[in-house]
This record gives structure tokens, sequence and C-alpha cells, in this order.
């Protein structure tokens, strides 16, 4: 099996910044190979701006060669559990700092049942970045009125997450009609980045608990992003 390769910016986020040793760490793997992996890579690229903390390192794992095109949570969650063991083994690997955050659709499984097994194998060592049904839904998120004007007219339909042509589940079409952009070969995170906040405000208004997404439309990507804007220093509530 291939290894997973590191795409970090630690030690040269900042221009005239010394590196700072992390007390927090954020392992992210992706379902997709492109749309996710974009978006945060976007969000670490604009760090300083959007708010993440400066003890706060992102190192995004990127899914290469044979591995690739792996994108079921399953599969996800037996590369996170193979890169904690590396790290183990290398003497590398802080519980107290190092966090493994699996992101994936809610879409991804065919039932509710082996959906909520997967929270039950997964979750308790790991942070569950979910979107439902697709990562379509965060994105969406970004317009004004998304909710109004977007998501609440075609629920049904986002629910349903059908595929509508080779490239396009429902959401997805939704969403690169909307902003012109093709998700999976064209995410511009310029574009976005002015209204993150706009994004992790209108989720807070859908569905955020990682139980409940197995069937209602909603996200908590926003919740993982205002988790690494905290100082890792002040206790959790």
């Amino acid at each position: 099996m291939s290894p997973l390769r590191e795409l970090r910016s630690w030690t040269t986020r900042y221009e005239d910044e010394i590196s700072i040793d992390p007390l927090q760490r954020y392992y992210l793997i992706f379902e997709g190979a492109n749309t996710e992996k974009q978006y945060f890579k976007g969000v670490d690229t604009h760090r300083k701006e959007l708010g993440i903390n400066n003890l706060i390192e992102m190192v995004i794992l990127s899914k290469e060669g044979e591995i690739r095109d792996y994108s079921h949570p399953s599969k996800l969650l037996a590369l996170i559990q193979q890169k904690k063991g590396e790290l183990i083994k290398s003497g590398s690997y802080d519980k107290l700092i190092d966090q493994f955050v699996i992101v994936f659709d809610r879409d991804s499984f065919e039932t509710k049942e082996m959906y909520l097994e997967f929270l039950q194998l997964a979750g308790e060592e790991n942070i569950l970045t979910i979107t439902s049904p697709c990562f379509e839904t965060w994105l969406i998120l970004h317009y004004e009125d998304a909710i109004t004007l977007y998501i609440d007219p075609e629920r049904d339909k986002i629910q349903k997450n059908e595929k509508v042509s080779k490239a396009h589940s429902f959401t997805s079409k939704l969403f690169s009609e909307l902003s012109g952009m093709n998700p999976k070969t064209a995410l511009k995170f310029d574009v976005l980045k002015e209204n993150v906040d706009r994004a992790i405000q209108a989720e807070k208004q859908l569905e955020q608990d990682v139980h409940r997404l197995g069937e209602a439309i909603g996200s908590n990507v926003g919740q993982l992003i205002e988790q690494m804007r905290k100082d890792p220093r002040e206790p959790l509530l």
C-alpha cells in the first residue's frame, strides 16, 4: 500500500515569522481526491486571515499512487490507523498533540445503520467531519441566504442526492450552477474564503450532530474550523 504524503506549510505559513512548535496537530484525510483537499489547502494557505490559531498545525494527508482512489470512509479509517502506527513506531506520536480528522460524505453509506456503525467504530479516537449528503452542501452555504434560496426549495432532491449526470449528483450540480465552478476539478478557494464565516453561521441553522446527520441535511465542517481557531491551551468546555 502506498504511503500517505504529508502536505504541510507549517514553517513557511507567514512571511517574516519564525516557526512555532504546535500544541495541536490536525492530520486530515478526505473521501474525495480533489474537492475537500483543495478546500482545506485553501484554509491552511489563508489561515492567518481565517483566524486559525498559530499554535495549530494542519497536515493534509494526500492519497497517491495505488490508494489515490480510496474513498469509502472505512478505507480512510484504515489509512488513518496505519498513519498513526507509523508515527508511534517512529516515536513522533503525541496523544495530547496529534488529532486525526476523517472528512467524508454521509451518502457514502447505503443505509443509516451502516453509517451509525461506522460512527461507533471510528468516532472514539478520531474527529469525524461529515457533510450530508455531500461536501457541496457545505460549499453552498458560502452564498448569501443559501438556506432560504437554495437548500429549502430543494430539500427533497438534496436529501436523495441522486446522480443527474456522469459528473454530478443533484447537490454538486446545484453548487456548480450557483458558483460557476466544477468542484471536482476546479474549486477556487479564493472565491469562497471571504464567506467562510457566513457558511459557519448558516451551518448552525442546519443539522450538525454527527448521529442525526445520518438522515438530515447539514454539516459540521464549520465546527472543525471554529475548533482550529481556539487556543489549544484553553480547556475544552
